[in-house]
């Protein structure tokens, strides 16, 4: 597939004025740098070991944490010849998280229902999702979920597991 010549002439030919926030590869330098260097190869695509990425309708790469999670292996950095990536520090380690978002619980969770599930949880291996029971104020007889934003890896896991899809992204 060849790469759009201009997307913002597609978007304002559907009626989409402003640009949707797009979930992109782990680690990008901005959404800027991204979509001017991105060459829509489809390398990034390939080598997903979990297969959570897939294009936009511009052509782009995106992450849908609805088909499973994202186990960070970088594969899609060591493939991708464009320099769209922050680069790890001399520990291996990346100075910021994956994505400039947070995590958050609404409404539709099930517990909050006072449904008993705690499907998020079983499946964070960060164990960044606790449940506890509510203050004495608000007495609740199932277990309410808790993100713990400072131990999530931002791995997606608990979205694609959530029956209700109560597991959102909230964009920085």
């Amino acid at each position: 597939m060849e790469k759009l010549a201009n997307p913002s002439r597609r978007r304002l030919f559907r009626g989409e004025i402003k640009k949707p926030n797009a979930l992109r590869l782990p680690w990008i330098i901005s959404e800027t740098v991204f979509t001017e260097k991105c060459t829509q190869c489809n390398r990034c695509i390939d080598v997903c070991e979990t297969n959570i990425i897939s294009r936009d309708s511009e052509g782009y790469p995106i992450i849908d944490f609805e088909k499973g999670e994202c186990t960070l292996c970088i594969a899609c950095h060591e493939v991708c010849a464009q320099p769209l990536f922050f680069h790890r520090l001399s520990t291996g380690e990346y100075p910021y998280k994956p994505w400039t978002f947070e995590l958050a619980i609404n409404q539709q969770c099930l517990a909050k229902k006072e449904v008993y599930c705690q499907s998020c949880m079983d499946v964070c291996e960060s164990n960044a999702i606790n449940f506890h029971f509510g203050s004495v104020d608000k007495k609740s007889r199932i277990p309410q979920p808790e993100i713990l934003l400072d131990d999530c890896t931002q791995c997606g896991a608990c979205i694609a597991s959530c029956p209700q899809s109560a597991i959102v992204l909230e964009m920085n």
